[in-house]
């Protein structure tokens, strides 16, 4: 009974074999004719032993073939298995890796299924969105262009197969700087369908026609940002808003650029001088089958090239995806999560004040009407990922309890704080203030996701809870920038800090870095004397730091 069973073991190993050499020879993979022929002369040769074996009466010739097929058969799995991953094309990949940090389609990650409360009113929405998906800008339009002379310069040196090689030699790229930051047809899709979802979900809010008085509508001066009110409103009301109002000079909600703090992110220059990031530099330049080390710029573009066309068209294969695994799509995706972590995010506490005076007009305004039934039924404020960014860290929301550092990318793959997760293209933050038997109750959204209050545990929170929790915040003088504190940003430290990270990224490769220090120093010593003059002459402006 148990030799039956031992030889049972070894026919199904054999079954298992040839189901791997059968997945490797679909036409999802490209798989050379040699290394089929040999493998299938080996799998014959190995089916002939067994059959020959059962003939055979020698005790010690069956105990010889079982090691010997048990050892063969697994290396052979073993070796099958390296090659067809190594081998895998991306143009056939089904399933592509969809996380490209702030340029991830917002399909990818928005909510799933509907969220609402049957049982409560809707008394007042307010939403906070991005601008929907839009083209590159004018620098990386004309980096992304400047990637035709490596695809002019490919050869058979790549270790690319056939369809993914024939992508890249074919690959044209039409957009000019006339396109820079438009919104495109894929942006116009998001905020069109987020007003027809929104229309329908919550139907206590867009149930009178449009006009200013019940809903309060503003937008970023950016054509993007007001392109993306004008198709939002177009689908939730069925009206052409053409005259979206803008904010203006000394708006604090939205234009939050001028107060941000952006100062050098060493994290972000460590990590790409880090193993993580010089790994991709490696893997991307071999199997381009160059004989050198690509930069990390050029890496980017080809990066920006895939994600953007991704982003635009959800369904495709873009041709500068195939040089990228997807370990190195998670390492530059952490790479862009690290940029936001310490400009916009957890990274910098001042970042927290950044978001105040978007959440203290949330708070008002469910205040109002939690407390007088009056004001709008709707508020939608349309800005850039900076203002979600903001927002979403002055509620709490999606901290991580150790910080991302450029050390610790392998312990940080579960993090909160993921760009991709937080701020897609036409990302969104809401809140929904309802009725529940008498009870107010407010639900927080991000990119229609339900979050959680950590402080109390619950998706649907009563009202006087919340108000209870931000009112220590918004009523605190830091919740405000008054004039002293615009004019720091205007008196730019920010120069030397640029200047650094133009020198980085124009001319520093990791292996040279020591040859920039006394540059480094120089920066550094400019920027000791610019503070201290700030400090003797403009005192006041030093509030803002605080």
């Amino acid at each position: 009974m148990n030799r039956v069973r031992k030889e049972t073991v070894h026919i199904n190993l054999t079954r298992v074999y040839f189901y791997v050499l059968y997945k490797c020879t679909t036409s999802k993979f490209s798989f050379s004719r040699i290394h089929f022929v040999l493998l299938a002369l080996i799998a014959n040769l190995l089916v002939s032993e067994l059959k020959m074996s059962f003939l055979l009466f020698s005790v010690m010739s069956r105990i010889y073939f079982k090691m010997k097929f048990t050892v063969i058969t697994l290396l052979l799995l073993i070796f099958n298995y390296a090659k067809c991953e190594s081998d895998k094309c991306f143009y056939y990949d089904d399933h592509p890796f969809p996380f490209f940090a702030s340029k991830t389609a917002y399909n990818y990650v928005s909510a799933k299924q509907n969220y609402t409360q049957p049982n409560c009113k809707t008394l007042q929405l307010w939403m906070l969105s991005r601008h929907g998906t839009r083209h590159p800008g004018r620098d990386t339009i004309h980096k992304i262009l400047n990637l035709n002379e490596y695809k002019n310069n490919l050869t058979n040196n790549s270790s690319l197969c056939k369809e993914d090689f024939e992508a890249i030699k074919t690959w044209v790229f039409n957009l000019t700087e006339k396109d820079e930051n438009k919104l495109n047809n894929q942006g116009i899709n998001d905020l069109s369908s987020l007003g027809l979802r929104l229309q329908s979900l919550y139907e206590d809010i867009f149930n009178q026609p449009y006009n200013p008085m019940t809903y309060s509508v503003l937008s970023s001066n950016k054509e993007r940002s007001r392109d993306s009110a004008f198709y939002f409103l177009k689908s939730a009301f069925n009206v052409n808003v053409t005259d979206i109002p803008l904010i203006n000079s000394d708006d604090k909600k939205i234009n939050i650029s001028k107060f941000e703090n952006k100062h050098d992110n060493e994290e972000l220059k460590k990590f790409r001088c880090s193993i993580y990031v010089q790994e991709v530099v490696v893997s991307v330049s071999k199997i381009l089958g160059l004989d050198r080390n690509l930069t990390f710029n050029i890496i980017k573009a080809m990066y920006d090239s895939c994600r953007f066309e991704r982003s635009i068209n959800l369904n495709s294969h873009p041709a500068w995806c195939a040089v990228f695994s997807q370990k190195d799509l998670e390492v530059l995706e952490y790479d862009e999560d690290l940029k936001y972590y310490y400009l916009n995010g957890y990274g910098n506490s001042y970042n927290e004040r950044l978001g105040c005076p978007i959440v203290k007009d949330l708070m008002n305004n469910f205040k109002n009407k939690s407390q007088t039934q009056l004001g709008p039924k709707g508020v939608f404020y349309f800005g850039h990922s900076s203002n979600v960014f903001s927002a979403i860290v002055r509620l709490g929301f999606a901290r991580d309890t150790i910080p991302l550092l450029s050390s610790n990318f392998n312990n940080m793959r579960d993090r909160k704080w993921k760009s991709s997760y937080l701020s897609p293209f036409a990302s969104n933050l809401m809140a929904v203030l309802y009725e529940c038997h008498g009870v107010k109750k407010v639900t927080f959204f991000v990119n229609e996701v339900p979050m959680t209050v950590e402080k109390y545990g619950c998706t649907l929170c009563p009202w006087e809870l919340i108000e209870n929790m931000f009112d220590p915040i918004i009523s605190n003088s830091s919740c405000t920038f008054d004039e002293n504190s615009k004019s720091i940003c205007h008196i730019r430290i920010n120069f030397f800090i640029q200047l650094e990270n133009y020198i980085f990224e124009r001319f520093c490769e990791c292996s040279k870095m020591t040859k920039i220090w006394k540059l480094h120093k120089i920066i550094d010593y400019n920027l000791i004397l610019y503070n201290n003059y700030i400090k003797i002459f403009y005192p006041q402006a030093l509030m803002l730091r605080q």
